[in-house]
């Protein structure tokens, strides 16, 4: 055929030539649209809606137990949970769900279909419908679906996985109480241990560091001025004293030669005895000033003062015993005032070692101040905290009680799931008219084909353009009676033919419905899935001891604070 020229009319004479394809190909296509659409098992859709209500107890009053996060964000790990494998082979051992799936499959695959057959969907408040969807829209509302060839099945499982849903977020809230409420008690339990422990670490620094305190600084300085006082005092009774001992061995020695009759010795002997007592006298204003034993002037004095002892102990080395009683009276005097000397000269290094002492306790206290800073930095933070988390443990008991007597934001089933009265799919209408379209679609292109194909002319126009010569008659076709009763036989055995085949197929698309779709009807027993009674609705555990009063605090804790 030569397309150069394809017209209107050489598409209506191929309509005519061709309908027989066309019809046959696109009642073909219906018929076997129609019994797609029979055998397809009828599938409904029960929803059941839940309400997000909030906490039914003042905010003011009590705080709840979780922080309210985004609905979708909560509804997405409460699906994770209700879809779990545990949950979902409870479910479908409970409403007998998949029989003829279990037989052929596992468990898995039978639970993974199951998932795919429920999802969740938010409902738009009723005055944000029509409107823009905005970022910042609350949603407290939303929608539970589970697809299933029978329809109370459908709603008995919707309902199930509401009531899930509810026991869960319950469940969740409760258990996430009682688990802040047990972090709260260990917190507590641990700051009492650690500050029993600070304040065992306080006790020990100041048992070590007795007179290195803080508080000991300014009685210290006291006691340390009160001692160079004493110390000054001390060398001055011991300078007094050591003056005494060699004024009366002089005396002493005096006595024995005048006794004696040794006067040209005495007169030899009284200049040493008065230079001796000139330095004595030297050394004791001294050390009365409060100078010490290395100041220069004192260290001469007491040079010269030793050299002057020693030669007149060699003078008088040849005899101790007392002659008269005068040297006796100045012998006493000298062991008197030895005494007082050696008595001063122990309480001036009594006092020295005194000082000492005080002084490297002044030095360290330093070092003592910042260790107790740091530790007593420490025993109020502790305690801080610990006055804080003792109220906290209170509000905890509270909002777990709340939550647990359902007070705090739980969700509600609004609208209970009902046995849907129509199934949600297939739509037959739709695949049926999708099966149409597509058999004229797939009649035209054999029909065109079959045109293209076919090298005869049908058509003087045709025959013209093809020869390029003029057509002078054209001879119609020529039919005998006999023709046209043989063509009638024709056309009613392939209209009968094709009645035939259509009801065939109706016929079994009829079955095949009644046998997909309504089994009771032919197997002649009633579904058990659609009339067992669901099982009762367990109540959600709470752990055990959330209500109970708090504990008191860890002995040498620091108490908490009671509420007015």
């Amino acid at each position: 055929m030569d397309e150069r020229q394809f017209r209107l009319d050489d598409v209506m004479g191929m309509l005519r030539r061709r309908w027989r394809i066309l019809a046959a190909t696109a009642g073909s296509a219906v018929l076997l649209a129609i019994l797609v659409a029979a055998l397809l098992p009828n599938r409904y859709v029960a929803s059941t809606t839940m309400l997000v209500e909030p906490q039914s107890v003042s905010k003011r009053l009590v705080e709840g137990g979780l922080e309210e996060a985004d609905l979708m964000g909560r509804l997405h790990l409460l699906t994770m949970q209700i879809l779990s494998r545990d949950r979902l082979s409870r479910v479908i051992q409970d409403l007998g769900l998949y029989p003829e799936e279990s037989k052929a499959t596992t468990r898995e695959e039978v639970i993974e279909y199951m998932r795919s057959q429920i999802w969740v969907e938010p409902v738009l408040p009723e005055l944000e419908v029509g409107r823009a969807r905005r970022s910042d829209l609350t949603i407290n509302t939303f929608r539970l679906f589970f697809r299933h060839e029978n329809a109370r099945t459908a709603a008995d499982v919707a309902n199930r996985l509401a009531n899930d849903f509810i026991d869960e977020h319950l469940r969740d809230r409760v258990r996430a109480s009682g688990d802040t409420a047990e972090f709260i008690e260990a917190e507590l339990a641990r700051l009492g241990t650690r500050t029993q422990e600070v304040e065992a670490q306080i006790a020990r620094v100041k048992g070590e560091n007795v007179g290195s305190l803080p508080e000991d600084m300014m009685p210290s300085q006291t006691r340390l001025g009160r001692t160079y006082e004493a110390l000054r005092f001390a060398q001055q009774r011991l300078g007094e004293a050591e003056s005494d001992m060699a004024f009366y061995q002089q005396q002493a020695k005096v006595a024995r030669l005048v006794e004696g009759g040794r006067g040209d010795v005495i007169g030899r002997a009284v200049t040493p005895a008065l230079r001796l007592r000139e330095l004595e006298i030297q050394l004791g204003a001294l050390r009365a000033r409060g100078l010490t034993d290395k100041y220069p002037d004192i260290i001469i004095a007491e040079a010269e003062a030793a050299e002057i002892r020693t030669n007149m102990d060699n003078e008088d080395a040849s005899s101790s015993v007392p002659s008269s009683i005068a040297e006796q009276e100045a012998l006493a005097q000298v062991e008197r005032a030895r005494q007082r000397a050696e008595a001063a000269r122990g309480e001036v290094a009594r006092l020295q070692q005194e000082i000492e002492t005080i002084e490297t306790s002044l030095a360290a206290t330093p070092r003592v101040a910042e260790q107790l800073d740091a530790l007593q930095r420490e025993w109020v933070s502790l305690n801080e905290s610990y006055q804080t988390f003792a109220s906290k443990r209170l509000e905890a008991g509270v909002a777990a009680n709340m939550e647990r007597r359902q007070k705090g934001e739980q969700f509600r089933k609004l609208e209970a799931a009902f046995v849907p009265p129509e199934p949600a799919s297939p739509n037959r209408p739709l695949i049926v008219l999708a099966g149409g379209l597509f058999g004229l679609l797939l009649g035209g292109g054999l029909a065109f084909l079959r045109e293209a194909v076919d090298t005869s002319y049908h058509s003087p126009r045709r025959l013209q353009e093809a020869l390029r010569i003029p057509v002078l008659a054209a001879i119609p076709s020529i039919l005998l009676e006999a023709d046209r009763r043989a063509r009638r036989q024709r056309q009613f055995r392939e209209a009968f033919a094709a009645a035939a085949v259509a009801g065939t197929i109706l016929l079994v698309s009829a079955v095949g419905y009644v046998y997909v779709n309504l089994p009771g009807l032919w197997r002649g027993e009633a579904e058990t899935a659609s009339t067992a009674p669901a099982p009762p609705r367990p109540e959600p555990s709470v752990p055990s001891g959330l209500l109970s009063p708090p504990p008191p605090p860890a002995a040498g804790a620091p108490a908490a604070p009671t509420s007015g």
